[in-house]
Order: C-alpha cells, then sequence, then structure tokens
C-alpha cells in the first residue's frame, strides 16, 4: 500500500515524442568564437604560419637549394619568372625563390632574438621599478625614458653603424634599442599589480619578494607583454630589412629580405622580379604579424572584446 501511495505521488515521466532521450546539446569550442568574432587574427595566423612554416621547410622545398649560399650561375643571369625558376633569378643567376624562402629563416630568427633579449631586459627592469619604488624606480625610469628619447630606427642604426655588418649585430642593435617599451609596460603592471590586496597577502604569509615576483608579478605581467611582442614583431621584421638594405645587417651571399631589395634596386626597371618578391615577402610578414597582434589586444583587453 505504500508503494503504492508513493508511485501514485511521483510525477509522470514527461514522454519524448521522438521515443528517445533528449540529449545537452555540445558546447561550442571557445577558440570558435573568437575565430568568428576576430577574422583578421584568423588571417594574420595563417599567413604567419605559412611564412614560418615554408621557412623552416626551405631546404627541402626549395628547387635549389644551393643557391642560398655564395653560388653563381653566369649562364642564368637575371632570367624571368618561369616554370624552371618561379620568382627568376637574380644578377648572378640565383634563384630568387630560393633566397626568398631562406631570407625568411634569417628574419624570424632576428625577430625572435630581439624579442627574447628586449623582453628579458626590460622585464627585469620593470618588474624591479615597479615593485620596490622609490629611488630605484626613478633610476631606473629615468634611464629607459632616455632611450625613449631617440627614435629606435635612428638609434638602431647609429648602434649598427659602430659594429661590423652582420646579421647578429643588427639584431643585438635592435634589441638594444627595443627594451625600453617593455620596461615601461612591465614597470606599470607591476606597480598596479603591488597596490592590490592579495600581494601584500602573501607578504604577509610570509612570501620572500623573489617569490612574490617569480609567482605573482611576472605571470600577470606576461600576458600584456605577449601582446606587445605580437604587435613589435612587424616593426622589428622592417627594421632589420631596412639595417639591411643600408649595408648595416647581413651580408652577401646570406639572403636576406632587405639585403635582396637593395641588391634588386638598381635593377627595378629592367628585371622587376629581383625587387618585388623579397619586397612583397617583407610586405606579407609585416601585414600577419600586425594582424596577430591587433587580433590579440583585442582578445585580452576587455573593453574591447565587449565592444
Amino acid at each position: 500500500m505504500k508503494d503504492l501511495l508513493n508511485s501514485e505521488m511521483m510525477p509522470a515521466p514527461t514522454p519524448d515524442l521522438q521515443g528517445e532521450p533528449r540529449r545537452r546539446r555540445p558546447a561550442a569550442w571557445p577558440g570558435w568564437r573568437v575565430a568568428r568574432r576576430f577574422p583578421l587574427l584568423n588571417i594574420g595566423m595563417v599567413l604567419a604560419a605559412v611564412v614560418i612554416l615554408a621557412s623552416l621547410l626551405a631546404p627541402w622545398i626549395t628547387p635549389y637549394p644551393e643557391d642560398a649560399g655564395a653560388v653563381i650561375h653566369p649562364d642564368l643571369v637575371l632570367e624571368p619568372p618561369s616554370f624552371a625558376h618561379w620568382f627568376g633569378t637574380d644578377a648572378v643567376g640565383r634563384d630568387v625563390f630560393t633566397r626568398v624562402l631562406f631570407g625568411g629563416r634569417v628574419s624570424i630568427a632576428i625577430v625572435v632574438g630581439v624579442l627574447l633579449i628586449s623582453a628579458v631586459i626590460g622585464l627585469s627592469i620593470g618588474l624591479a621599478a615597479g615593485f620596490f619604488g622609490g629611488w630605484l624606480d626613478a633610476i631606473l625610469m629615468r634611464v629607459t625614458d632616455v632611450f625613449l628619447a631617440f627614435p629606435a630606427l635612428l638609434l638602431a642604426v647609429a648602434l649598427a653603424a659602430m659594429l661590423s655588418a652582420s646579421a647578429v649585430n643588427a639584431a643585438l642593435a635592435i634589441a638594444f634599442t627595443w627594451w625600453p617599451w617593455y620596461a615601461r609596460l612591465a614597470r606599470g603592471q607591476a606597480a598596479s599589480i603591488r597596490r592590490q590586496g592579495y600581494a601584500d597577502a602573501a607578504i604577509v604569509l610570509g612570501a620572500g619578494r623573489a617569490r612574490l615576483l617569480i609567482r605573482h608579478l611576472l605571470p600577470n605581467a606576461s600576458t600584456a607583454v605577449f601582446v606587445q611582442m605580437s604587435l613589435d614583431a612587424a616593426g622589428i621584421i622592417l627594421t632589420a630589412a631596412t639595417l639591411s638594405y643600408l649595408g648595416l645587417g647581413a651580408q652577401d651571399p646570406i639572403p636576406e629580405w632587405g639585403l635582396m631589395v637593395a641588391q634588386g634596386q638598381p635593377l627595378a626597371t629592367t628585371a622587376w622580379w629581383v625587387i618585388t618578391f623579397p619586397g612583397l615577402a617583407i610586405l606579407v610578414t609585416a601585414v600577419a604579424f600586425n594582424f596577430i597582434g591587433d587580433g590579440l589586444q583585442n582578445v585580452f583587453d576587455p573593453k574591447r572584446g565587449r565592444s
């Protein structure tokens, strides 16, 4: 009797019109929302991926990998684009397509090196200034202001001119002028985080300064620095190409886009392909990283993300 009453009091199950239990709709992949809201970010990532992969795989996908070195082909001088040489040949008969792909390796290596050196120096100075404050903050920020007072390109040209012309020295010259932006950014992030309650709570609980810097300040400042690095990649590529174009960067026979443009400039009216394809490589890569940087800035900026 008790079981009968309980069964009558229980609500009847809702019948399924289709005869099958309802299934919960799977949640959409979070990245798909970002992809739909920021299409330029996707375009930039695709272009950058193509450039990076083509450069890394250059020894295996180029038809004449030896043309990335000092070899010359007097019988193939300034041949126009064809099935044998997709981008034509240069003034000494080397395949331009091969040298453009290998030149991407040089540009990518410069970008990675400059970003790593600049970020390490800038983060160290900025976090120290924002965390400790006082006289240390004043000294470090005044030194940073001195570097920011000069245009980065002009200062990089001056530093590269004092060194021997090479891709490595060009990267060092750029990095020496690029770190102040990261120092300013990290200092602002560190000063803001330092004033928040959880930083004081960590100190009260016995966390040392080094632990607070590494476990709290550095992770919170890294997002803004990462976005800034993606924005700076395009500027570094253009600056490195400018130094090589002026003869202060990579030297022949190293395939570097700015150097290839300089070598093809006298032939612009007679052999347009020698200057056009390296210039397009610079343009496409710079645009790709600009799209990525702007897209990441929109993703991580709450105000832009709601607009």
